[in-house]
């Protein structure tokens, strides 16, 4: 195991090379390799507990560690968001070792080139396609192996969908037919438009986080240092050079330098507040809670971007959904079965979504701008549970929405949540193509066979008609989890942190996560911000 400092007098500051603040995608990766070069002692600070959840392992487990309070992150809400009729929500995220790559729906979607060369295009140089494209494949041990396009000697394992069956079969072609799109057995190509079973990121059929992977294999290094259920309330500055964190564990407070760089991967929420904590922010958000300014930086908080999600809802007499193939107990006996004994190709090793299709709504857009899923159950009112019939949904965000949020600070005190806010649907671009995504998805569905009897639950008949469907949409809408864009980089005055991940007006101090993405990817967030933690490494490495 690693050295773990819990016996640091609390009157006594502990030096390291670098400190890093947050165990998740990126910050999980940034230590590990960081303590690649022995002589480096890395200090890696997680808020929560070690990965120790059974149901952090199996990849169906998703919906169970979702909503055990000890792993994540419960006291962030939005505010009332203004396109979706004032709805407040939840917005809960992995805190535990590995972060949301322990607790997330596996989908494993990089994005459209598109993406990354906008992200240069805008200001980020060095961000470019042909730029990131090493690093993705860096992290991958991807099951068609070293190509052009994929890594297999990464520690991150990507796998084809290993439950496979007839209804999803006869969603990818219903899609491909009605969407005059192509079928497409791989996603993290270029060219994503199209219909097919997703990649996850499970090897063998177990979940691969950044925890299993990155930090299990490396604790016995001497030089790296994790510590968990340490709760970072402060960066400390000198002047305008960062020189460490406190922090908090056990009731006591703890102090550790950096004598090279503090690094914060704490994800697009918690970043921007910690920020805003230690002195780095809008002056005028900072001089209303009483906080020392160290340097005036507006953009910090700004430019949240998350994906909204909604879904048609449907009954099926098929057999081919969770409902149906785990729906009680015998059956759930003999799927365990499966899993540990047999194959494992069963439903135990599906994520969130098992398969679905990347679409243009319409013919002027440069790459496609709709992500549709097919999910293959319908829940219960637990929300972990499963409905008593069979049933499936197909849920969809658009890839790129224009509208943008914010995080502020609401008080001094790290313990209180900032304020949230999305903005959802504030944007008529948004608006339009959610719209039309909703339509795409209904003509898929009533091309499907009529052997499956199918019918609509939601909207149902309230879906008829534009007005309808918008209400529905509109009081039906949430979050998928995928915050990002609030220390985003660039060369501009709103811009956080510059190309190489510094945070702009200070020194020593860097962004590695999330919050850094210009705008989000096409798609399920997270290899992107595993690329970024591979490439935000290598970049403080050539500092």
């Amino acid at each position: 195991m690693s050295t773990v400092d819990s016996s640091i007098p609390k009157d006594n500051i502990k030096t390291y090379d670098y400190v890093v603040v947050g165990a998740g995608s990126a910050g999980a990766i940034v230590a590990t390799r960081l303590s690649e070069d022995p002589d480096k002692e890395v200090l890696l600070l997680e808020a929560g507990p070690e990965d120790d959840s059974y149901w952090s392992k199996i990849p169906l487990g998703f919906a169970k560690i979702l909503f055990i309070d000890k792993y994540m992150w419960r006291n962030h809400q939005t505010e009332p968001e203004p396109g979706l009729k004032n709805k407040q929500y939840p917005l809960m995220h992995g805190k535990l070792l590995g972060g949301s790559s322990a607790v997330n729906g596996l989908v494993h979607v990089r994005g459209t080139s598109f993406d990354y060369n906008s992200w240069e295009k805008d200001g980020a140089e060095g961000w470019g396609y042909k730029d990131v494209l090493p690093y993705f494949k860096k992290y991958e041990r991807d099951h068609r192996g070293e190509d052009e396009y994929h890594g297999e000697d990464g520690p991150i394992g990507i796998e084809k969908a290993r439950w496979q069956n007839p209804l999803a079969d006869d969603f990818i072609d219903a899609a491909a037919n009605t969407l005059n799109i192509p079928h497409n057995d791989d996603f993290n190509r270029p060219a994503i438009e199209g219909a097919g079973y997703w990649d996850l990121t499970t090897w063998n059929g177990r979940r691969s986080s950044t925890s299993e992977t990155y930090i299990k294999p490396n604790r016995n290094r001497s030089n790296l240092h994790v510590l968990t259920e340490a709760y970072v309330t402060k960066v400390n500055f000198e002047g305008k050079t960062a020189v460490g964190v406190t922090y908090e564990r056990d009731g006591e407070v703890y102090h550790a330098r950096a004598n090279r760089e503090t690094i914060l991967s704490g994800g697009a929420l918690q970043t921007p507040q910690l920020l805003q904590l230690s002195g780095i922010g809008p002056a005028d958000l900072l001089k209303e809670h009483g906080i020392d300014i160290v340097h005036d930086l507006e953009g910090v908080g700004e430019n949240l971007v998350d994906h909204m999600q909604i879904s048609r809802k449907y009954t099926t007499s098929s057999q081919h959904t969770l409902n149906k193939q785990v729906g009680n107990i015998f059956q759930q006996i003999k799927a365990g079965i499966n899993y540990y004994l047999g194959p494992r190709n069963g439903p135990l090793t599906i994520g969130a979504a098992l398969a679905g299709a990347f679409v243009k709504t319409r013919a002027d857009v440069e790459a496609p701008d709709l992500q549709i899923h097919f999910l293959p159950y319908m829940p219960g009112d637990k929300g972990y549970d499963l409905a008593n019939f069979s049933g499936f949904r197909l849920g969809m965000y658009q890839s790129r929405p224009v509208s943008r949020g914010r995080v502020r600070i609401t008080s001094a005190d790290p313990k209180d949540s900032p304020s949230i806010l999305f903005n959802h649907l504030t944007e008529e671009e948004d608006v339009r193509t959610i719209m039309e995504g909703m339509k795409m998805a209904k003509r898929v569905v009533d091309s499907m066979p009529d052997k499956y009897n199918i019918k609509e639950i939601e909207p149902g008949a309230d879906g008829d008609t534009d007005e309808g469907l918008l209400d529905y949409i509109r009081e039906n809408g949430d979050t998928s989890f995928h915050f990002c864009g609030t220390a985003r980089m660039g060369t501009d005055e709103m811009a956080v942190v510059d190309p190489q991940l510094r945070v702009r007006g200070v020194d020593k101090l860097r962004v590695i996560d999330a919050s850094v993405m210009p705008t989000t990817s096409s798609g399920n967030i997270n290899p992107a911000v595993l690329m970024i933690g591979e490439k935000g490494a290598d970049l403080v490495k050539e500092q």
